[in-house]
């Protein structure tokens, strides 16, 4: 059995499921899945707990089963967080160095001195990354490590969320006898199992279409630079189809999945599909719609959904940065259609993404309504590494020190 200081976990509480992967860390710190386990929810909406002790119950489940298909259980967890109060701005920050050199130290102070501005309401920050700094007069510098000066700035982008939904989605974590390492917003997890480097360089917006929302992410030049959600996805979709059709929320999914489509034109043929009516139990009493029809009723929420991300990508002022690139990832991105769609409305090159970051259960991870949970565990394994080279760090500058006082206490006049 894998030792626990060798083992991650993540747990994505989303709209429509829970979803818990756990994985081994091999010495290089590279993840691979040893255990999965998934439960579907309704105690979730738009990214916020409306129910309790139905969250808790999927939340159990979910890492029940992953512990189980893993042959071990876990304590600690790294959780994602999202909704429509998660968000984004940039902020900026100052020290004076003194003309000395740069060090992680400084970094820290720099960021810190950005985070200190007040943000309003009960909100709380949940990421704070500098994307660029100045040096003096130097500008776009990337990393100032190692560099002297006597002025440091940077460019801070804040993520913060409601510290109310924040301590709810904890505490009901806790209540599973769990404990919670670190937060990561959907958005940023998502971007991490699915962006390759050359798109984070170069400028591209990740979109992870899930069943309640749809979660924003743009990068350029390998910094996160703006997040966001659309209150709109999947759950809406099968809302449109069980009213429209007069059918169970279940057919509904069900429908949407085997024969829905996102643009009316790309559906050929008059093949009808059989649809059971709400209340009726005799299959004789089923109604009947084509394809054409079908995606007649789901192109509308679709392009609604798209032209909402085209705002949301208006609105950031970082449309430049991103030129044509757009990904697109999450459960409802499989949707037939959705991609030619979605280069139509949002005028841009689409991509659509899996996640490929981990080993291990590759049919599982490698599935794009688990992008959010796939990142998780690639943050939980970077933050792993970190501090592994921090503590060599702390050791090799405590060995330099003694090796010194040595040297200076015995050397020779």
């Amino acid at each position: 059995m894998a030792s626990k200081n060798n083992i991650v976990a993540g747990l994505d509480i989303g709209s429509s499921k829970v979803t818990c992967f756990i994985a081994e860390l091999d010495d290089f710190f590279n993840p691979r899945v040893v255990g999965y386990g998934q439960y579907a929810s309704s105690g979730m909406k738009r990214g916020m707990i409306i129910d309790m002790d139905r969250t808790e119950t999927a939340v159990r489940e979910a890492v029940h089963q992953a512990e189980e298909m893993a042959g071990l259980t876990i304590d600690n967890v790294v959780l994602s967080l999202g909704g429509v109060h998660l968000s984004s701005h940039m902020t900026d920050g100052l020290v004076v160095l003194n003309n000395h050199e740069i060090t992680d130290e400084d970094i820290l102070k720099v960021i810190d001195v950005a985070r200190a501005k007040q943000l309003e309401g009960d909100r709380q920050i949940i990421h704070s990354q500098a994307t660029k700094y100045v040096l003096d007069n130097q500008t776009d510098i990337r990393d100032p490590r190692g560099m002297t000066g006597s002025r440091l700035e940077a460019e801070v982008h804040i993520i913060s969320a409601a510290s109310s939904a924040v301590r709810n989605v904890v505490r009901c974590v806790e209540r599973c006898n769990l404990i919670v390492d670190d937060l990561v917003v959907q958005p940023y997890a998502s971007a991490m199992s699915c962006l390759v480097p050359d798109e984070k360089e170069l400028g591209v917006c990740l979109v992870d279409m899930g069943g309640s929302t749809c979660d924003i992410a743009i990068y350029s030049e390998n910094a996160l630079l703006y997040t966001a959600v659309v209150p709109v996805g999947g759950q809406h979709i099968t809302s449109d189809i069980a009213r429209g059709l007069s059918t169970p929320l279940s057919h509904a999914e069900r429908i949407k999945n085997l024969y829905g489509c996102a643009m009316a034109s790309m559906v050929s043929g008059d093949d009808n599909i059989d649809v059971p009516h709400v209340g009726e139990e005799d299959d004789n009493n089923a109604g009947h719609i084509t394809k054409g029809a079908l995606a007649g009723i789901i192109q509308p929420r679709c392009e609604e959904i798209l032209e909402m991300v085209r705002e949301k990508i208006e609105q950031s002022g970082f449309e430049n940065a991103i030129g044509r690139r757009v990904v697109l990832t999450g459960g409802t991105s499989q949707l037939q259609g959705m991609k030619q769609l979605a280069e139509v409305v949002l005028d841009k090159s689409v991509r659509l993404a899996r996640p490929t970051s981990l080993e291990g259960l590759t049919d599982l991870s490698s599935n794009p309504q688990f992008a959010t949970v796939s990142g998780l565990v690639v943050y939980a394994a970077k933050q792993a590494a970190a501090r592994k080279r921090q503590q060599r760090a702390v050791v090799g500058n405590w060995f330099a020190n003694i090796t010194r006082w040595f040297r200076d206490s015995f050397s020779l006049a």
